[in-house]
């Protein structure tokens, strides 16, 4: 053991009354115990666990001795005392209770309170009082401090949570400038560069094995460097960590990211193939993109590196243009049922009219989605991002509109929206592909969602009770779940979305019931969602 914390220690002393300035003495135990007894104690635990790194918790122990003030001198009696409280610790290890907690190193220590972190269960633990500063700033704000503080600890750390499947989770919660500095502190620290023969071979085999997995790369280079290189070695061990094969990684990346942003792409691809090399160079460019490519051309083939660049999914990567955090990602779970029973279809021509500069469909599909979320959520859904985007909005709406809208609406519009609806609902439900929908929705009776005396509230929540039921059809065990229930186990699901051009992806980050959702398809199936401009919709899980 390297280093030895006490959080807090306190001394009583029993001192005989027949003694001479009992002050004096206790004066003199307080100085033994600050200069000589720390030292001591470190020394008599060099040797206390088979893992010199480990690191060891102890909540507390009490421990009683008799120190000979007058036959042993300041070093001896803090040997004595060291003894005492190194038997002390031996007893509470072995008897292995809850008061003992061990993690093999510094890395599995700091990686265990960044899970318990991601939890929201960090602060409940004791063997964490060291992190405690970290209280008052924001989730990401601690984990980034927490990581950067050592950069061979915080990768250490970051393989173990890859290892627990929590390198996705922590990423989302960290900003890109975030995980910049994270990757250069932790992942490529300067250092000589050094590959030896052959190398490049083991590392693309070993690379191409996983992507070729399924595994997904986002536009963001830092994110990738991280996901690719953690997972590899968590995969191959046998691999690193290495500095280098980081910077192997990264060159890849910005070989990749290069060459999707040329308007030739294919004649270059085909130039490669064919080992045109000369002539895929003057379309590249120089820089030291050329010169990585320089460096792979002499060890692979034209073909060879072709398919290096295809499982880097070089031809269908796609910019993300907006990346977002909501706390209401479970919305995105209802595009398939409002899909399917074509309910944004019937907004954009139903009775109620347009509100100023925003279309119809979108503005009625966030007034459902806040319906769906309850009026618990009504004050912080009214401003999240996240519903706004699930309804097509590039920002919610603002309170004088709502207003505005709500005052134009009359009851004939409102019996005339609902009568409506009855007979798209009664039209839609003949058609043999929603077959599965016919005998639940034809049944059901709407759900409660709110409690207002509002006409369009009324009307609205037949529209909100649908979407519902037909996301709880595909639920099995699950289809007569309340909407609380949904809303707490589904619908109130930390989800980041990532927005690029064709796609929208949800990574949820928090979600009771995945399996549930996993059992049912929805990490398997994908949408176009025509009011999201027929972007493709892709849900996945952590």
């Amino acid at each position: 053991m390297q280093n030895l914390r006490i959080h807090q220690f306190n001394a009583e002393y029993n001192i005989s009354r027949s003694l001479d300035n009992p002050s004096s003495l206790q004066r003199r135990l307080d100085r033994i115990a600050q200069e000589y007894l720390t030292a001591a104690l470190e020394n008599q635990l060099q040797n206390l666990h088979n893992n010199d790194k480990a690191i060891i918790c102890i909540e507390q122990m009490e421990v009683n001795l008799t120190l000979d003030l007058f036959n042993l001198d300041d070093r001896q009696i803090a040997a004595t005392w060291s003894n005492a409280l190194l038997a002390a610790i031996n007893k509470i290890l072995s008897q292995q209770g809850s008061s003992v907690i061990i993690f093999s190193n510094r890395g599995e220590f700091i990686a265990s309170f960044l899970e318990e972190l991601l939890r929201g269960k960090a602060w409940d633990y004791w063997y964490y009082q060291e992190f405690g500063s970290l209280q008052s700033v924001s989730l990401g704000e601690a984990i980034f401090r927490v990581l950067i503080e050592d950069g061979d600890t915080g990768l250490n750390a970051l393989l173990e949570l890859t290892r627990r499947n929590r390198l996705d989770l922590l990423l989302t919660i960290l900003s890109d400038a975030e995980v910049d500095l994270i990757v250069n502190q932790c992942l490529l620290p300067p250092s000589p560069r050094i590959i030896l023969p052959n190398t490049f071979p083991v590392w693309v085999q070993q690379l191409r094995a996983i992507l070729d997995s399924g595994f997904t790369l986002t536009s963001q280079p830092s994110r990738n460097i991280a996901r690719l290189y953690l997972n590899l070695l968590r995969q191959y061990p046998q691999l690193g960590p290495d500095v280098n094969l980081a910077r192997f990684i990264k060159d890849l990346l910005q070989l990749r990211d290069n060459l999707s942003k040329i308007s030739n792409k294919g004649e270059f691809i085909s130039h490669l193939q064919t080992e045109n090399w000369n002539i895929a160079f003057s379309l590249l460019g120089r820089g030291s993109t050329q010169q990585f490519l320089t460096n792979l051309m002499r060890e692979f083939t034209g073909t060879e590196v072709v398919n290096l660049l295809r499982s880097l999914q070089l031809e269908t990567t796609q910019p993300v243009t907006q990346r977002i955090i909501t706390p209401f990602g479970g919305l995105f779970l209802l595009i398939g049922a409002i899909i399917d029973l074509k309910i944004d279809n019937f907004l954009q021509n139903c009775p109620y009219p347009e509100p100023q500069g925003i279309p119809n469909a979108n503005f009625l599909i966030w007034l459902i989605a806040l319906q769906c979320l309850g009026k618990s959520n009504c004050q912080q859904t009214m401003g999240d991002r996240g519903l706004a985007l699930f309804a097509g909005l590039s920002q919610p709406p603002q309170l004088e509109i709502l207003h505005n809208y709500l005052a134009s609406l009359t009851t004939e519009m409102h019996a005339a929206f609902t009568n409506t609806f009855a007979e798209h609902l009664s039209k839609i439900l003949k058609q043999p592909s929603l077959f599965i929908y016919r005998h639940t929705l034809a049944s059901a009776s709407p759900m409660n969602l709110a409690n207002s005396d509002r006409q369009w509230d009324s009307a609205l929540v037949a529209v909100s009770s649908i979407i519902l039921r037909g996301f709880t059809v595909k639920l099995g065990a699950f289809a007569d779940s309340s909407p609380e229930y949904l809303r707490r186990n589904f619908l109130e699901s930390r989800a980041e979305i990532e927005i690029s051009h064709a796609e929208i992806r949800v990574l949820f980050i928090t979600c009771p019931l995945q399996t549930v959702l996993r059992m049912a398809g929805f990490d398997s199936n994908t949408w176009e969602v025509p009011w999201l401009e027929n972007r493709q919709l892709k849900l996945e899980f952590n």
